[in-house]
């Protein structure tokens, strides 16, 4: 789909090329945050500046997958057409609400890896705006990000309680995209399935093993032993070296001492991190 940017989004584009730094992008739900990071990328490749992307999106990412958050440097044209994910970070849940403490901290420790690789950082978020949790999340992000220029989507205000909170960062108030599409929360629960399957089905998956003595164990941002028992139909986990998910794995398995899995991974002694969640392939949560 073209688009076409409003004055507001030239004058933006501008600002960042003229200045660089980091914009973190702020609003709700199909307030077309994402329509804005995609053309503010590609009119940056257009005009010979790098940029990047760090997508903290964890219900609807468009650069990475659901219950990640992810980063990718554009330095070329074709970096753009292919918009895909160079390192990232599995949560285990697409529920933002549920995650917010390892939700921030990696968002933040991505932002900081994008500042080594480009002058310009583009931060897209969700759209988890609202109550005590949206703004402790967004304040949160914000905190852990430092970013120089906040962007806000809004129809009515919807944005100002997390905007009060901010002191002197540079603001901008724009009106959402004629371009948004709107989705119910069960196309957007399907598009989430979509981009697991196709994950999954890019390659032959393979199984193996990862002992308890082997890796530290995590749910939902917390440590927790090795589960036992049947885990639900098609649980995803994120293989992890360090804080870097080097694959997501389908649990066939887990019995306290090992968990079992399949995924597209060739080196599973790499994994000294297993990140749970509430994700599965029938994934419904929005």
């Amino acid at each position: 789909m073209e688009i076409t940017p409003s004055p507001e989004w030239e004058e933006l584009r501008e600002a960042l090329l003229r200045e660089g730094g980091t914009t973190l992008l702020l609003g709700a739900t199909d307030s077309g945050k994402s329509t804005l990071a995609r053309w503010l990328v590609g009119s940056m490749i257009a005009a010979g500046t790098a940029v990047a992307l760090v997508d903290a999106d964890v219900g609807q990412s468009a650069l990475c997958l659901p219950g990640t958050v992810g980063m990718a440097l554009f330095r070329a044209p074709h970096d753009v057409a292919e918009y895909r994910c160079g390192e990232f970070s599995f949560l285990g849940s697409a529920n933002a609400a549920r995650i917010i403490p390892a939700l921030t901290g990696a968002t933040g420790r991505l932002a900081a890896r994008a500042r080594h690789e480009a002058t310009a950082v583009i931060i897209d978020t969700t759209g988890l705006i609202d109550g005590i949790p949206g703004v402790a999340l967004k304040v949160g992000k914000i905190r852990e990000t430092r970013p120089d220029r906040v962007v806000a989507i809004q129809r009515e205000g919807e944005c100002e309680p997390i905007l009060s909170r901010l002191g002197s960062t540079q603001v901008y108030r724009l009106l959402p995209s004629p371009h948004v599409t709107r989705r119910s929360p069960e196309a957007r629960a399907r598009r989430r399935r979509m981009r697991l399957a196709a994950y999954f089905a890019r390659a032959p998956l393979t199984e193996a093993l990862v002992h308890a003595e082997d890796a530290e164990f995590f749910r939902l941002g917390r440590r927790i032993e090795l589960p036992q028992g049947p885990p639900p139909g098609g649980a995803v986990i994120g293989l992890n070296r360090g804080e870097v998910t080097l694959a997501l794995g389908i649990v066939t398995e887990a019995d306290g001492e090992s968990v079992a899995f399949s995924s597209h991974l060739l080196s599973p002694r790499e994994v000294n991190g297993v990140v749970f969640g509430d994700i599965t392939l029938t994934d419904a949560v929005d």
